[in-house]
């Protein structure tokens, strides 16, 4: 055999008995996340079968959850990940000696700029777009490849894989660290996915006479607890073969959720929270749309009076119906009575719009078009959202961005774009600037402020005794983001106080002869 496989993984029999155990935990979700899918986001709905271009919002009345789920990505993405700005940032680690930080710092910091170069100019933003949508519902999961071929401006690829296809392995703190993967791929794309890729007879067979067959395989990407690293195998199940094998040091899977409840491995996502009221808004404008077709055409009673034929009568504008009678107290034909209040239907629909979009961060503000709010409620309510979603949003920044830096870092390393170093929170670690993390941060500055004005008012000499003014630059900047190139160090500051008292006593003289 080509590829050989760890000792402590077993044999290919045993790899494929691993994967068909963690689709098995998986089966008890599907019909949840098919319901779900169905209501949010139909077009991504593929656990059962999928005909690309078929209609798959048929019983949809109400649209609020499948627009508010494309604005909770959006936001998401806004507040976590901005496109084409910098959003975390390289620092020293713990085991740096702080009196050498701010000379790591600055290399640090064009290490950072290489990286987020490499991110923006790859397809980070749709396929992250896309992964928060699976987000809404459940899990995302994201792929990072290094990039193929010469013309790409990135060396590195991200792709949003489907939920459906997705079978992850916790380990046994709860972390997700093996991921199987189960989809079909064109038989002529597998040299192209895995280059160097050993074939069994009959997929290369296939790979000749019919190119565009799509072959059923099984990839594995599998944590190796004693090595600490991450072997990945592509299987034939049909003839037990090793298609393909390497191994990482940092997985290319980010399989991040927002929620998880204990002992599960899927996430459960704010769909899930609120599909009660998804259905139930959905079902109140079904029923709405239906009495409104009652009050247009309503409904009629007819008799069989020998002259009209209740059976065959069609009611359509300007038909004269012959009738036996036009009695009002007997006639032939009566409309009947339609139950029903619209208005309340309004009020309850109302409710549970509202619902969706709190959970779904779709109207944070409300109408906007209304210009009764100031611009310190507008503000206070941004202050709000951000406290609210940074405890969604937590697990996130483990889960989700601090594996993007990593898997990044590793790639680039492994390309000669950043030298080697090591994102282990000793020698290097991550510290995030994102719009989220930056109002976080603003609470270490409004104590900042808060002190020194209570401080101030015991007078300037007893402040400059109690606060070390001059750390504070360089304290407010790390909190802002700012890179460290735009702070001096404590040479450069030397050197400017040595200028400052040179000049001070070249003055000296030229005053005292003015003074006389």
């Amino acid at each position: 055999m080509k590829y050989k496989i760890p000792n402590e993984l077993g044999n290919v029999k045993q790899l494929i008995k691993r994967f068909d155990t963690a689709k098995k935990a998986r089966s008890p979700w599907i019909s949840h996340l098919q319901e779900c899918y169905e209501y949010a986001l139909p077009q991504r709905e593929t656990f059962t079968r999928h005909t690309p271009g078929a209609r798959k919002n048929k019983s949809i009345y109400d649209s609020t959850v499948v627009l508010g789920v494309q604005s909770f990505a959006s936001r998401l993405q806004a507040t976590l990940i901005p496109p084409w700005r910098q959003w975390s940032i390289l620092v020293p680690g713990s085991g740096i000696p702080e009196k050498e930080h701010a000379g790591v710092q600055k290399h640090l910091d064009s290490i950072t700029k290489i990286i987020f170069d490499h991110i923006n100019h790859s397809n980070f933003a749709t396929q992250s777009h896309e992964a928060f949508l699976d987000l809404s519902v459940s899990t995302g999961v994201l792929q990072i490849q290094q990039s193929e071929g010469l013309s790409s401006d990135s060396d590195i690829e991200f792709h949003a894989a489907p939920l459906a296809e997705i079978y992850p392995e916790a380990g046994p703190h709860g972390t997700i660290e093996t991921v199987w993967r189960s989809h079909k791929v064109p038989a002529r794309h597998i040299d192209r996915l895995w280059p160097g890729a050993s074939l069994s007879d009959k997929i290369r067979k296939t790979a000749t006479d019919a190119p565009d067959t799509r072959v059923e395989l099984i990839e594995g990407t599998i944590f190796v607890p004693k090595q600490g690293d991450y072997y990945q195998c592509v299987i034939d199940r049909a003839s037990d073969h090793i298609v393909f094998a390497q191994s990482f040091e940092v997985s290319p899977w980010v399989v991040f959720r927002e929620y998880v409840v204990p002992g599960e491995v899927l996430g459960r996502g704010r769909v899930m929270q609120v599909l009660p009221d998804v259905k139930t808004a959905n079902k109140v404008v079904e029923y709405t749309l239906r009495n409104a077709a009652l009050s247009i055409s309503g409904v009629y009673t007819a008799t069989d009076d020998g002259v009209i034929n209740p059976y065959n009568v069609r009611l359509e504008p300007g038909t004269i119906l012959p009738v036996g009678s036009n009695d009002s107290s007997n006639p032939s034909l009566r409309p009947l009575a339609r139950a029903g209040d619209v208005n309340m239907a309004v009020l309850v629909l109302n409710d549970l719009r509202n619902n969706i979009n709190k959970a779904l961060f779709a109207e944070p503000f409300g109408e906007i078009d209304q210009p009764v709010h100031s611009a310190t409620e507008m503000a206070l309510r941004n202050q709000e959202l951000v406290q609210n979603s940074g405890s969604a949003f937590g697990r996130m920044q483990t889960e989700f961005v601090e594996k993007i830096i990593k898997r990044t870092v590793s790639i680039l390393k492994s390309t000669g774009k950043i030298p080697p170093f090591n994102v282990d929170g000793k020698e290097v670690t991550i510290k995030h600037t994102s719009p989220l993390a930056r109002a976080q941060d603003q609470d270490d500055l409004v104590a900042l402020n808060q002190y020194l004005a209570t401080v101030a008012q015991l007078g300037p000499e007893i402040l400059n005794l109690a606060v070390k003014t001059e750390d504070m630059p360089a304290w407010i900047a790390k909190r802002l983001g700012v890179e460290q190139k735009l702070i001096r160090d404590e040479a450069e500051k030397a050197q400017i106080k040595e200028q400052m008292a040179q000049m001070m006593q070249q003055q000296a003289p030229e005053m005292a002869n003015a003074a006389a």
